[in-house]
């Protein structure tokens, strides 16, 4: 075999200045997120489908940026992920590239960190955010949130390619509560969302993915994570680890390369990839995890965070809980999960002296552990991530990825920037989605602009303004509504602001349950029309110097309530314009209107 592992010196070089320049291109982080990179195991179907920035086929040892773009619909699929960085820094990359899913060729990378996650604090207040990922095997533990979780998606043999995230205060190590944890999803697999289920941003990635040993699998399964600044295929060192040839109890008889024994490591090893130097070194042994106490190589991490705390190059082992502060005599903080099939499992961990899950997050041990060995420590367990887990059997749900962020940091996707994901203001009942597009709605222009004067063919006196606004006034700009807040008849927070208006004059907002085309009215043109029950005028205000005034927050109080009475229901649409004074103007009449505003309500 090591005669088809060539070096590949033209497509190392090369492919990540390419990947770089696609990168940018195509996938910028918004404000207020931060950027998710991930990759697919062998077995899934991504795994050889050409990516989105250059055609390249796409490996399991590619590290994977999803394509930007809007919520997608319910069938409409989203573009395949693009490669940020080949994997070709490993030595099975040139013979392997183009392979099949459902064929292991060595060149598994099953987790993943920058070095960047959260330098968790010894504070009682401290909260930080543990993102993570499972397999296809996993089933979650039943929660007060209908949709959005490990267990929902499961449901749907959907949880395999999503993010989900679990929210933590206090100091580790976090042991089994009472009742199990919480999740949250963050990101959507594929981004389609069914009946009933959460509505987040998509990946790229296929679902469903069916449990059982047949391979291919039929969906994918992303098996590593990294979140936060956006990364650098130039400059950022990469920390990773190779799968193993440790046969998995849930699948077929094993039939995957031993990824990391090409490279010359173990499987229970992290590795750092040095984009300086071009080189692939071993950052801790399986020996410094607590690892490989039963055999060379019989331990496979599977997820990390890492965070090269003291600056000594490689890994140094804390002396306690906290023990990796920066400054002298520190050590590095370093956690990991165990891939199913591991020895080590069922192991008493030296923190807590629980047998040690696939769903557990584990730390290196400080000193001897149990039974004469020193495996590694307890620092959350499976069931405080709502991971279904079964201790005295040594079964879990697979935990296969993972992400550390702390306060302050961006979250994936944070709309209101209140430092949580969106999706779990939602799935929490803290952000209102009436209209279930996965953003919350306080995120949204309820409704949008119509009726401008930008291009009306028959504005009068020729007063054609700019976009979304009337026409013009004595001002020499044409009267502007805009409408801020929610949709929701039941929080009734919308507010409409008319300016650029003519100063110190009255204006009324009207209101009126159909439109109809650009009609003259004195200097505007009128778009809000009804019928006799569907049409009123609503309070009137005073522009004042600015040129400016506000209706709400509580104008369906207003309206259907004594003398207006209507009846506003939710899915109706209605229609709102401003009608204001317009003395001394250019045109021939006192009166003139602003653009309109459509809403339609929800609950």
């Amino acid at each position: 075999m090591s005669n088809l592992l060539a070096s590949g010196t033209l497509s190392r070089s090369c492919a990540p200045v390419l990947a770089l320049t696609f990168g940018a291109l195509f996938s910028a982080p918004a404000q207020g997120q931060s950027e998710l990179i991930f990759s697919v195991d062998w077995q899934g179907q991504t795994t050889g489908e050409p990516d989105s920035f250059g055609g390249l086929s796409i490996t399991d040892a590619d590290l994977l940026l999803p394509v930007g773009g809007p919520f997608p619909t319910t069938t409409t699929p989203l573009d395949k992920p693009g490669i940020l960085l080949p994997g070709s820094f490993l030595q099975a990359y040139t013979a392997c590239l183009g392979h099949l899913p459902g064929q292991s060729c060595g060149l598994e990378l099953n987790a993943l960190s920058f070095g960047r996650d959260a330098l968790l604090q010894p504070n009682p207040m401290y909260r930080f955010r543990l993102y993570f990922s499972v397999d296809e095997f996993a089933v979650g533990e039943p929660s007060a949130t209908p949709w959005g979780t490990v267990f929902s998606e499961a449901q749907l043999n959907e949880a395999a390619a999503d993010v989900f995230v679990s929210n933590f205060q206090g100091l580790g190590p976090f042991a089994p509560g009472l009742t199990p944890g919480a999740n949250s999803q963050v990101v959507d697999g594929d981004g389609r969302r069914n009946n009933g289920t959460a509505f987040n941003r998509g990946l790229g990635l296929e679902e469903p993915n069916l449990p059982g040993s047949a391979l291919p699998d039929t969906g994918s399964n992303l098996d590593a994570l990294s979140m936060g600044a956006p990364f650098s295929p130039l400059t950022d060192k990469v920390y990773f680890s190779l799968e193993g040839g440790i046969a998995d109890p849930l699948e077929s008889a094993p039939v995957q390369v031993n990824s990391a024994q090409i490279q010359g490591f173990q499987s229970g090893d992290i590795l750092v990839y040095d984009p300086g130097t071009g080189q692939v070194s071993q950052y801790a042994s399986a020996d410094d995890l607590g690892l490989d106490n039963l055999g060379i190589g019989t331990d496979d991490v599977d997820a990390i965070a890492v965070v090269e705390a003291n600056g000594i190059p490689g890994f140094q082992r804390p002396n306690a809980l906290y023990d990796w502060q920066p400054g002298p005599g520190g050590g590095d903080l370093v956690l990991f999960s165990v891939r199913r099939g591991s020895a080590v499992i069922g192991t008493p961990d030296s923190l807590l002296g629980l047998p040690i899950v696939p769903g557990d997050v584990l730390i290196a041990p400080f000193g001897l552990g149990f039974m004469g060995t020193t495996p590694p420590g307890i620092f959350a367990a499976a069931e405080t991530l709502g991971l279904h887990t079964d201790r005295l059997l040594g079964l879990s749900d697979e935990l296969d990825a993972l992400e550390l962020m702390g306060e302050g940091e961006d979250p994936f996707v944070d709309c209101n920037n209140n430092g949580e994901e969106d999706s779990k203001d939602i799935a929490n009942g803290s952000s209102p989605d009436d209209n279930i597009n996965g953003i919350p709605d306080e995120c949204e222009d309820p409704g949008h602009p119509f009726c401008d004067c930008k291009t009306a063919t028959n504005a009068p006196c020729g007063g054609n303004a700019g976009l979304e606004e009337g026409c013009k006034n004595n001002t020499g700009l044409g009267g502007k509504l805009v409408v801020t807040g929610q949709s929701s008849i039941a929080t009734d927070n919308l507010i409409f602001t008319s300016s650029q208006l003519s100063p110190n004059e009255f204006g009324i907002l009207l209101m009126g349950d159909g439109a109809i085309p650009h009609s003259p009215l004195d200097n505007g043109l009128r778009c809000v029309h009804g019928t006799s029950q569907g049409f009123r005028r609503l309070d009137i205000q005073y522009s004042g110097p600015a040129g400016t005034f506000t209706h709400g927050p509580g104008i369906l109080g207003i309206a259907t309530s004594t003398p207006h009475n209507l009846i506003v229901l939710s899915g109706t649409t209605w229609y709102f314009q401003t009608w204001y004074r317009d003395h001394f103007s250019y045109c021939t009449y006192n009166s003139n209107m602003t653009n309109g505003w459509e809403v339609t309500f929800t609950p």
